[in-house]
């Protein structure tokens, strides 16, 4: 099977769609690097090679998708994007919760994850759950559950929450790029590069999805926090939820989470790669907004505790409401507390997870996470 080409690829994702022309160049250069990639650790793993050609293949389709129809409806591009609220942390700090939880509210608009990744035509305010393209993905989906002896640590839905990763990922800088090619310089490249072209297709793709299916976003990614300076700028008038747990039990999740992008693109755990890469990753999530935080206004980011938002999620929503000057109906506690229950079966068949899984003991990465615990105590707390 040949090795994917990075010219191959866009030539190909032409063909399938029957457009020329993007929006920009800016992915160019990540493609070409998880092209490498994908040349030097599938040199003897042919299904890893097609199953991220295919990947790349098809972001490359959505955003050919996305830039045709912006030059089709040339009145939505400067439409304003009305993005009060984005959750942010360390992965695995209860991110996910949160964003399922303000989705319980109509009042917010979250990005569901079956639009961010087939965007065109936009959904309306009615088909956001109903389109048939949700409903079949949704169908694929249950399918691929079922079969799971465990629940893996992160699941979605198609017509539930998704993170503003898989939108990044259509530019080709984004974590869930890394997690399933498990390339080292492009694990570097992400820690360092210029997030700015990102976050404008994001912009742009959700004035497409909004433009039949308005609202106020609630947008969700823990990496924000990996590029805070970034979504900052981009996003000027947003606040920002920063979930925050004992990071030695985030790590250890996060390992296991990681495994299974490695299974769905490697077919196998790459435990040396997650050892090496992840617990700097990780410590850069929260010393990038710790140290840009005092040049903030004070009420630019709520501080939430893992620990205690579980003991009560809805209770931790209340507060979290409070802070963002918006009513707390009892019909929306309600809904919240409706999920919780749905979703509890789900909980309890996840996986166990310590940080000697892969490899890391506490002693071992303590130095990273130092200031962090001396700026933020409360996060110490399992």
């Amino acid at each position: 099977m040949a090795e994917p080409q990075q010219d191959e690829l866009i030539e190909e994702a032409r063909r399938r769609t029957g457009l020329t022309e993007f929006d920009s160049d800016s992915f160019v250069e990540p493609l070409s690097l998880l092209v490498q990639g994908v040349k030097l650790r599938g040199r003897d793993n042919p299904a890893y090679r097609e199953r991220l050609r295919e990947q790349y293949i098809r972001l490359l389709c959505n955003r050919l998708k996305i830039a045709d129809y912006l030059r089709q409806h040339e009145e939505i591009a400067e439409v304003p994007l009305d993005v009060p609220v984005i959750v942010m942390g360390m992965p695995r700090t209860g991110t996910t919760l949160v964003s399922h939880l303000l989705d319980c509210d109509p009042r917010w608009r979250s990005l569901l994850n079956w639009e961010a990744v087939d965007s065109v035509p936009p959904p309306t305010s009615k088909t956001l759950r109903t389109d048939p393209r949700c409903v079949e993905r949704n169908a694929m989906l249950q399918q691929v559950y079922d079969q799971l002896p465990l629940a893996p640590p992160h699941w979605e839905w198609a017509d539930g929450p998704t993170e503003c990763v898989f939108l990044h990922a259509q530019d080709f800088r984004a974590l869930s790029l890394e997690a399933v090619a498990a390339y080292r310089p492009y694990a570097e490249y992400l820690l360092e590069c210029d997030m700015s072209s990102a976050y404008d297709f994001q912009k742009k793709a959700l004035r497409v999805l909004q433009s039949r299916a308005p609202g106020r976003w609630a947008l969700k990614m823990p990496s924000h926090a990996l590029h805070f300076r970034h979504a900052v700028e981009a996003y000027p008038d947003a606040r920002f939820i920063w979930t925050h747990r004992n990071p030695f039990k985030a790590l250890a999740s996060l390992g296991t989470t990681i495994s299974a992008g490695h299974m769905a693109g490697l077919g196998e755990v790459d435990r040396k790669y997650i050892h090496d890469i992840y617990a700097r990753q990780t410590a850069e999530h929260v010393m990038r907004p710790a140290l840009l935080r005092a040049s903030l206004p004070d009420d630019k980011i709520l501080d939430v505790y893992c620990a205690d938002f579980l003991r009560d999620p809805v209770a931790g929503m209340r507060e979290i409401y409070a802070w963002l000057g918006e009513d707390f109906s009892p019909e929306v506690a309600d809904t919240m507390n409706a999920w919780l229950a749905r979703d509890y079966e789900r909980q309890a068949r996840r996986p166990g997870y310590a940080l000697e899984d892969f490899g890391w003991s506490e002693a071992e990465v303590a130095p990273l996470f130092e200031e962090y615990l001396e700026r933020y105590p409360r996060a110490r707390e399992a």
